[in-house]
């Protein structure tokens, strides 16, 4: 009997040496989720009077974004009298070389009437969460890019954010 339950312990230990390790998930960011989000730019001059653009933002597992705002939604003000159509953003996300921020990078495409390619917009943004992760802070950048490469406009400012809560179900 002895002989048998050492060989049972014996073949159980191999059994495990030989499975693969079962590796610990890391937990996801507070950042994972969908976000409203308030882009006040600071650039024209203050001069000039600014509107801050809300925004949606969803945070996915995998590091990506899409991204819609106030300024997608209405026909910009493109070259002489001409209008142009923003579409959402689309980017990724990720941890900042700084420790406890965050890189945010999203892409809208800005069309003509005709579908045609205008610019594109390229959003840059570095914040942080608050200690409860329902609070986004940071700054932003967005570069108006012709087709040609050309930077047409940049636009900085600032970002603020809460995340939407998953409510208590009954």
């Amino acid at each position: 009997m002895k002989r048998k339950t050492i060989l049972a312990c014996i073949f159980s230990g191999l059994i495990l040496l030989a499975s693969p390790p079962v590796a610990a998930q890391p937990a996801p960011s507070p950042l994972v989720g969908s976000w409203q989000l308030t882009l006040t730019p600071n650039t024209p001059p203050p001069a000039v009077p600014t509107v801050p653009i809300p925004a949606l933002a969803t945070f996915t597992l995998d590091g990506s974004v899409v991204e819609t705002d106030g300024s997608e939604v209405v026909p910009a003000m493109a070259s002489a009298g001409k209008v142009a159509f923003g579409t959402p953003g689309h980017g990724i996300w990720q941890p900042a070389p700084a420790i406890g921020n965050l890189y945010i990078q999203f892409i809208s495409l800005m069309v003509n009437p005709n579908a045609s390619l205008h610019a594109i917009r390229n959003v840059t943004i570095i914040g942080a969460l608050d200690p409860t992760g329902t609070i986004f802070n940071g700054g932003y950048t967005a570069q108006l890019v012709a087709p040609t490469g050309h930077v047409i406009t940049t636009t900085t400012g600032t970002v603020a954010g809460q995340k939407i809560p998953h409510p208590a179900l009954p």
